[in-house]
């Protein structure tokens, strides 16, 4: 649409069930959508979504939302992100440990971008909000098996839309019945459904109780992560507006925020650098002269131990390629569809309540009126200057006061992930497969075997 139409299209009209909705593309239109928040709710897509996410800043309105933003952004602040990389240099070179044994034993094996990626950024979310309490979080299925909760949550939430797409009898109730659609003569999908929704509530809220009692003995032991911010303002200011739901419903959201996007948007980036061998030497050089300015004499595979906070902003080629990456696939390609509460004007668009609203990012970022050669990957478009662009015309982690939270966070360790790939492998296309894109619990690559990697000696 955005290549046939330029930038002739303002919005385009849609549907969800009876619910009658409009879509943004225009940036003026784009903009007061997002500056006019309050008029707006997210619409809730699946109850089981609903029931992890209920509580958190994602679903969160008026005075509710702002306290969540207020107590959560002092942990999103770009100082206090500084003191997370080292946690997201560990799970690097970890996974890169195990995958240099994987290659010694198979050099041609297909790299999954996607999946080696979502590796390390699940996590540095499960790291970055409950520490290092792994051994607290599995779950075990009916059938026994086992589980880290971060697997557990990914798999529900891709189970809870495909129910809704294979059974339209849950889909029917999911539309009418809403929020009591479980508890109104459940289905068989259904009841499995929320019996492991449940569990993952009490898994987290087992974790929790048991590291308030170790902080309640001793606020000492306090470390510098979400579950712990949480709970110290609980103990020490004796804030009882925070709950534990709310404490579960935002790692929830967290996660499911702060995985998927950010894996894909690293493994777009490292589609892309594999089909230009050029910008991926230029990349890779600009990592080594960053890094090494200070380190002399260390092996390439060696200097990523030595990265340091500052080393990233030196980096602006990489920061470009991520910025490109994500305008040609953003895993967010528009905001959460909303309802609207109250009537309003949007340009010329008379919106009524109980109206559907959403804006489509992804047409700005595909439009040629707004950048020169769409469908090319040149990722010196935001350094050379050359392009003077709207900032409503690239928003891939929305815009306005509800934009991403987590943004800066996304941003780091995106590149933190591909200096680290760049400085231990030459990537490789794998020419015998074509890149397929879908929308699942991001948008993004759906076959992700996509690359090779070579390791740089």
């Amino acid at each position: 649409m955005a290549a046939q139409k330029a930038n002739k299209l303002q919005a385009f009209g849609f549907n969800v069930g009876y619910h009658v909705g409009v879509s943004f593309f225009d940036p003026e239109l784009i903009k007061q959508v997002h500056q006019n928040h309050e008029v707006f709710q997210k619409i809730s897509i699946s109850e089981a979504l609903n029931y992890i996410f209920k509580d958190s800043l994602f679903y969160a309105t008026g005075k509710n939302w702002q306290h969540q933003r207020s107590f959560l952004g002092k942990s999103f602040h770009f100082d206090q992100i500084k003191n997370y990389l080292h946690p997201i240099k560990e799970l690097c070179i970890k996974v890169t440990d195990q995958l240099n044994k994987d290659l010694e034993e198979n050099p041609n094996q297909e790299i999954q971008v996607i999946n080696v990626s979502k590796r390390i950024t699940q996590e540095v979310v499960f790291r970055i909000f409950f520490g290092s309490m792994q051994e607290n979080m599995m779950i075990t299925r009916e059938d026994g098996t086992q589980l880290h909760i971060s697997e557990e949550l990914v798999s529900l939430i891709i189970d809870s839309f495909s129910i809704l797409q294979k059974n339209k009898l849950v889909l029917l109730k999911n539309l009418i019945l809403k929020s009591k659609s479980f508890t109104i003569f459940p289905l068989k999908e259904e009841k499995w459904l929320l019996n492991r929704l449940v569990q993952v509530k009490a898994t987290c809220e087992r974790a929790i109780l048991k590291r308030k009692e170790e902080l309640q003995k001793d606020l000492d032991l306090f470390q510098n992560n979400f579950l712990d911010l949480y709970l110290r303002d609980m103990i020490q200011n004796k804030n009882t507006v925070i709950t534990y739901d709310e404490i579960i419903s935002n790692y929830c959201g967290f996660f499911f925020a702060g995985t998927d996007t950010t894996a894909n948007m690293i493994g777009a980036a490292l589609y892309f650098l594999s089909l230009n061998p050029q910008i991926q030497n230029e990349a890779r050089e600009e990592v080594i002269k960053s890094i090494s300015m200070k380190n002399q004499n260390i092996k390439d595979r060696d200097l990523f131990s030595c990265l340091q906070f500052k080393d990233l902003q030196n980096m602006d080629l990489l920061n470009s390629i991520i910025k490109e990456s994500l305008r040609l696939i953003p895993p967010a390609f528009g905001a959460f569809p909303r309802y609207v509460i109250k009537d309003i004007k949007i340009g010329q668009f008379e919106l009524k309540k109980g109206n559907l609203v959403n804006t489509h990012f992804i047409y700005n970022q595909s439009n040629p009126q707004a950048f020169k050669n769409p469908e090319k990957f040149d990722p010196y478009r935001w350094m050379s200057g050359k392009e003077v662009q709207d900032v409503f015309n690239f928003t891939p982690f929305s815009l306005g006061p509800r934009n991403c939270i987590g943004q800066h966070l996304a941003m780091i360790a995106g590149k933190c992930v591909l200096a680290n790939f760049l400085l231990n492998y030459d990537i490789i296309p794998n020419e015998s497969q074509k890149i397929q894109l879908e929308m699942k619990s991001a948008y993004g690559i759906s076959h992700d075997n996509l690359v090779y990697f070579k390791m740089r000696q």
